[in-house]
């Protein structure tokens, strides 16, 4: 997810929402057998001249043709302390969100980026509470439990996940919201078809042998 950038705590200025088990998104910080290789291998790296096979490669600590890495991009040294589950310093957060977001539209059923800023938010909770929605099923509750992993968040962003159950239990009550509401109609109607599609996802997954999707989401700043 290269648009994320570090910002000031309080300037939400959207979410990323996956459809994927909690399980999984876990599973990329310790993973066994093949799935770390393919991990490894599947890296964002900003490449700004490519790598070019040197007969004097072997004569060299670093081969003329290596590749050329742009100075925003992720490091094999990001990878590493992600596949071991090790501590990510502040000034890595970045790049090492960058691996992760990739990793997770690779690995999800489905993703979704809500353009919503700290104050459409709550103009959306508002709506939805004038219109019957219960309070526990506000934007927030899609990201209200720890997902307990060894990756911090970025400042002024928030990251956690939501079970199956409930997030389709709240886009269904968005959806049923939609004849009442005066207001935030657009948004809701996109998040709740979103959401409404977990059960064909959770088809999918069980016919993978994987479980099904929770939804994990990670508010940017």
């Amino acid at each position: 997810m290269a648009e994320i950038a570090g910002g000031a705590p309080g300037t939400a200025s959207g979410v990323r929402l996956w459809a994927v088990s909690i399980t999984d998104v876990r599973s990329l910080f310790h993973p066994t057998g093949d799935l770390a290789e393919r991990l490894r291998a599947d890296v964002p790296f900003h490449v700004l001249a490519p790598y070019k096979p040197s007969w004097f490669k072997p004569l060299l600590k670093h081969g003329p043709g290596a590749p050329l890495l742009a100075p925003d991009s992720p490091l094999p040294s990001d990878v590493d302390k992600l596949l071991h589950g090790h501590f990510v310093p502040p000034d890595r957060l970045v790049p090492s969100w960058q691996i992760v977001s990739h990793w997770l539209d690779r690995l999800s059923s489905a993703n979704l980026r809500l353009e919503i800023d700290r104050g459409t938010a709550e103009r959306l909770d508002f709506d939805l509470a004038r219109a019957g929605v219960a309070s526990h099923f506000g934007l927030r509750t899609l990201w209200a439990r720890d997902a307990a992993l060894p990756l911090g968040p970025l400042a002024g962003s928030e990251v956690g996940y939501q079970r199956y159950a409930v997030a389709l239990e709240l886009g269904e009550a968005w959806r049923a919201s939609l004849g009442a509401l005066e207001g935030s109609a657009d948004l809701v109607a996109h998040v709740s078809d979103w959401l409404c599609q977990l059960p064909t996802w959770a088809g999918d997954a069980e016919g993978a042998g994987r479980p099904a999707p929770d939804v994990f989401a990670v508010t940017l700043p």
